[in-house]
């Protein structure tokens, strides 16, 4: 999970590098462009598999105590980090408004702190890559009542209540004309992919030669074909993004299981130990990568108007970044769990999950 983790931060970061700075036209790079930026469904399993793990281990636990948990790990540093980029951007572009055009409202920062910004198209600018928490937040305060149908009914019965819940509540604000974007999505349309992580989680700890079996050479190739026929509906069908997300989910998630269980075998400890080190800072990661991206390097980028890069320089300096924010979040770490502790006097935290 670990090496799952931090291999799917990287992709997401190496997404949003390539998404919002302009390089010259390559289809090899647009391809890594999409390819990573699919690995935000990896984060959906993840969470769904993480939770589920911890709960059946745990055994019963206090819902008070693990939602101020969850308030402190998730939610804090969130309202930090969105916090200060509001500040940061509507102060610059009153120090230098040629260097950033855009200044946002109060209101803008009342929707990403109240989880709402999807509903608020005119704040989506300010930081695109945070359509994210509305939704993972949405499922996290969901998980109480899919732990208990699982626990009480089976994986079965979780899937069959999910998957109907997750394709009706698209098809109704498709039908009444509500964007089913990412920057406008609901915690109802990935509820299918959160609860087969939960799946992944129950059947390694019930089952685990089942699961062990999934990260052979077959389920690599039946990844391969799953996500290939997610991208065939997507170029073909007029509404193949209907149902290839899921098709799409899964097929990352085979594939980079396969991957892992490759790597965790010839990699060396070494390289595997970093990996584990990304995946503890990875929250921490995906909160900071935005601003940089949008409110530092993009501003540059326009400073040099009319220079695209080479794309094969972009992925060089893709994966530098990708390097430099993980130092940026190990000395982040530090202080932001500081905060938390003397504001909450909660244990020191380790945003892992």
């Amino acid at each position: 999970m670990n090496m799952m983790r931090g291999t799917a931060v990287i992709g997401v970061v190496i997404h949003h590098w390539l998404l919002f700075l302009p390089y010259k036209n390559s289809e090899v790079v647009d391809f890594v462009k999409t390819f990573s930026g699919d690995f935000v469904h990896l984060f959906f399993i993840i969470s769904g598999w993480g939770l589920t793990i911890s709960y059946f281990t745990k055994g019963m636990v206090s819902w008070k105590a693990w939602a101020l948990r969850r308030f402190s790990k998730i939610i804090l540093p969130f309202w930090i980090i969105i916090s200060s980029t509001f500040i940061c951007v509507n102060l610059t572009h009153s120090v230098m408004p040629a260097f950033s055009a855009d200044r946002y409202s109060w209101l803008t920062l009342f929707t990403y702190l109240t989880f709402t910004r999807n509903f608020y198209s005119p704040g989506w600018s300010l930081n695109g890559t945070f359509w994210f928490m509305p939704v993972i937040v949405g499922l996290y305060i969901l998980f109480p009542l899919l732990a208990k149908i699982l626990r009480e009914y089976g994986p079965f019965v979780l899937l069959s209540i999910s998957a109907p819940i997750t394709y009706f509540s698209i098809a109704f604000f498709t039908y009444f004309g509500y964007p089913t974007t990412y920057q406008a999505a609901l915690p109802l349309f990935y509820l299918i992919e959160f609860s087969c992580g939960m799946l992944a989680g129950y059947t390694l700890l019930y089952h685990p030669a089942i699961f062990r079996s999934f990260s052979g050479s077959r389920s690599f190739f039946f990844g391969l074909v799953l996500y290939g026929c997610s991208w065939i509906m997507i170029e073909t069908m007029t509404h193949g993004w209907f149902l290839s997300d899921l098709l799409t989910c899964a097929g990352i998630f085979l594939i980079m299981l396969t991957l892992c269980h490759w790597m965790a075998q010839v990699s060396s400890e070494k390289s595997i130990k970093f990996l584990s080190q990304v995946s503890k800072r990875s929250y921490l990661i995906y909160l900071i990568h935005g601003p940089v991206i949008m409110l530092i390097m993009r501003p540059l980028f326009k400073t040099f108007k009319g220079s695209e890069m080479h794309p094969f320089i972009m992925i060089i300096l893709g994966a530098a970044f990708c390097y430099t924010l993980f130092i940026l979040a190990g000395f982040l770490l530090s202080p932001i769990n500081s905060f938390i502790f003397h504001l909450y006097k909660t244990p020191r935290l380790e945003m892992a999950k």
